[in-house]
């Protein structure tokens, strides 16, 4: 019984062996490979979801870069419209203090002209009013001839004086 033990632990263990070889041909292997391919698909499926999000990174930061850009070029041209703006102002301004200073330049001739006009009108209105009395004076009429060229004398000799 020993021996019949023995034998029969032996084909038990035999039994097993063979069972053992065929499990790990037949089941363990492919379950083996199919954890691996599975662990594989794992790992690449996290490859993956790292160089999407480095993607995602870059973009962020490329869109962060375009909106500063954005920004930078939008004062710019604010700036520059200001400065336009500004330029645009000072020249209308130079303009009316041109065109101020044209008016007061001609209004101070006109006076001047009219002044200038007065006193030939005043002078000859006090040469026919000195000639009138003269004329009174002495009692003798002159002819219109005589007293246009005393007139046009004495208004001679006083802007001759004047200058």
């Amino acid at each position: 019984m020993i021996l019949n033990l023995n034998a029969q632990i032996i084909w038990v263990f035999v039994d097993l062996l063979i069972l053992f070889v065929l499990m790990k041909k037949f089941l363990f292997g492919p379950i083996t490979r199919m954890l691996d391919d599975r662990a594989q698909e794992v790992s690449d499926t996290l490859d993956q979801a790292d160089r999407r999000l480095a993607e995602a990174e870059q973009q962020q930061t490329a869109h962060a870069a375009q909106l500063a850009s954005a920004k930078a070029e939008a004062a710019q041209i604010i700036e520059d419209a200001r400065a336009r703006g500004q330029q645009e102002y000072d020249r209308l301004v130079a303009e009316a203090r041109t065109a101020v200073q044209r008016l007061e330049e001609q209004s101070a001739q006109r006076r001047a002209s009219e002044r200038a006009q007065m006193l030939r009108e005043a002078k000859k209105e006090l040469a026919a009013l000195v000639l009138l009395t003269t004329a009174k004076v002495s009692r003798q009429t002159l002819d219109s001839d005589i007293d246009r060229a005393m007139i046009d004398d004495f208004l001679r000799e006083e802007t001759e004086a004047a200058r």
